[in-house]
This record gives C-alpha cells, structure tokens and sequence, in this order.
C-alpha cells in the first residue's frame, strides 16, 4: 500500500491538498477506519469492484467520480480487489462555491459526481482518462477548476474568516469566543455552516480539535498525556469520551494496535 499526499500549486483557498493511494494485492482485504478531516473530497476511485464505505447502516460502493461529503464521525472503508484512488481535499467552503448549492445534503454520504453535478463532472472525468498521476494530474485538475465560475457571497466570506481563526487555534476555541470576534449570532452562524460546510459550528470545531490531536500523535510530537494538556481536555476521561464519539473505539484499542493506513493518512 502506497499513501502519500500532494500540495496544492494553487492559492484560490479551492484546493487544500491532493492525496494518492495504490492498494496492492499484498495489502488486501483492506479494512480501516478513517478519521474525517473537516473537509468535502471529490475522489476518483479505479477498481475492478470499487470500494465500500460504511456509515452507520448504510453501505456506498464507491467507483469513479465520487463526492464525499462532510463527516462527523469515523467510518469504515474496505476493499477486496486492488484500486487506486486519487483524491482532491477542498477547504471547507469550497464545494458550496463550485456546487452552489446546500452542502449538508452530502454530510454522511459518498455520491456519483455525474448524479450531481454534470458539468464538473464533464470537466474532471476526462482528466482521470489520460492516465496521470501524482503532481502531473494535480496539476491538470487545478487548471481545470481555475476555469469555473466561483460563488461568495459576504456569507462565504464571513465563513472563511470564522475558519482561519479555527485554524489558527487548532481548535482551541467555543463557539462563544467565536461570537466575541465576528458580527453574528449564535442562530445565523449555525446555519451558514450548516449550508456552506456541512457541519454546525461546535462539529466543526470539535472535530478539528480531534483531528490535529492525533496528527501530532501519529507524527510522535508529543505523547497522548501532553497532547491531552495542550488541546485543553479537561482530563483523560474527557479524551475518552470525545474519541469514541470520533472513532466509535476505546483509546486503548486504538493505541495497542497498529493501523498503516491510517497512520499515513493523518501525516499530512
């Protein structure tokens, strides 16, 4: 199994990064959880049978164009057959200016980009058919979507502002404090998150929280006790409770065990 990820040439705030996964034969059956990113995908997925992902319930067989949307939650993908899987990570706001349209209708699923949206499906599909890779098909996707009409509205804009300072504290932040800062209530930053990302404000920012949490873990920069201090958990049991909400697992199962994937997968 190779994993890697590729940086975005372009500073349009559209693309966060592309990543780049061939599952071979030896790495099968794959079967790993993974931990949502805060971030809408458009993934391209070649295989002989696809790849299934299962939330809650429900179970999407994920072949070509697919539009991942948000997640809250971790969910469980697996594969029988070896694929190769190419991904285009958004920042959070960028779906809804390419689709235009309510983003939290994609929160929890894993949809045909062609049953979405036709005209960027007719633009990107043919790039997956000259048979690039890595930073050459990076390439080619930005210059493709560099071509496309981008919606903002002061909502966009007020949403971006709202996530830089999300970023900048690693999630370290309420909801309250963000409300010190921007001119919003409490009601209308809950719904343009809701429609512009997916996820409700207090998601959002306890999932980022999370997910810098075990990127710093699994990079070994810093143990789960200082990282547990420094993301202001009150204590252990706190930690417990918020990563089995994320992970649907005991901290102890994941730790005392070793997951290659997802391992790669946080080292961003």
């Amino acid at each position: 199994m190779n994993f890697r990820y590729i940086k975005s040439a372009n500073t349009n705030q559209l693309v966060q990064n592309f990543y780049e996964l061939n599952v071979a034969e030896t790495s099968l059956p794959l079967s790993s959880k993974i931990i949502p990113t805060a971030q809408s995908h458009i993934i391209f997925v070649d295989s002989e049978e696809g790849i299934e992902t299962n939330f809650k319930s429900i179970t999407y067989k994920s072949l070509g164009l697919i539009v991942l949307g948000q997640s809250y939650k971790s969910y469980t993908l697996k594969a029988i057959k070896p694929y190769f899987n190419f991904g285009i990570s958004f920042h959070p706001t960028a779906l809804y200016k390419l689709l235009k349209t309510d983003i939290s209708k994609f929160t929890d699923k894993h949809i045909d980009l062609s049953k979405v949206d036709s005209p960027l499906y007719s633009l990107l599909n043919p790039i997956f058919k000259e048979n690039l890779k890595g930073e050459a098909l990076a390439s080619k996707i930005e210059n493709q979507l560099a071509k496309l009409d981008i919606y903002e509205s002061k909502n966009t804009i007020l949403v971006d502002e709202v996530i830089k300072v999300i970023y900048e504290r690693e999630g370290i932040i309420n909801v309250e404090e963000l409300l010190k800062i921007f001119p919003i209530s409490q009601k209308n930053l809950e719904i343009q998150f809701k429609k512009i990302i997916g996820l409700t404000p207090l998601k959002f920012i306890k999932l980022y929280k999370f997910l810098c949490l075990m990127r710093q873990y699994e990079s070994n920069k810093a143990t789960i006790s200082q990282l547990i201090d420094y993301y202001a958990y009150y204590d252990f049991s706190h930690f417990s409770k918020d990563f089995k909400l994320f992970m649907n697992l005991k901290p102890a199962d994941y730790f005392k065990t070793e997951n290659k994937f997802l391992s790669n997968y946080l080292k961003e």
